[in-house]
């Protein structure tokens, strides 16, 4: 399990941004109540968290 090291934080990222993305194109709802639902959270949170990790690695590990 040594090659997750570092991946795992950045493979959930990946699927909440990926989940909230196949919701606005399933078509279920328009980008306006896209944006005002919690799928659009979930996009931004997914966002956040890629972006954290990648911050926290540059600085520990360098």
């Amino acid at each position: 399990m040594n090659w997750l090291r570092g991946k795992k934080t950045y493979m959930v990222a990946a699927m909440m941004v990926a989940i909230s993305i196949l919701n606005i194109m399933s078509g279920e709802e328009s980008l306006g109540t896209f944006v005002s639902s919690p799928h659009f959270n979930t996009l931004l949170e997914g966002i956040g968290l890629g972006t954290l990790r990648a911050g926290v690695t540059k600085s520990v590990f360098r």
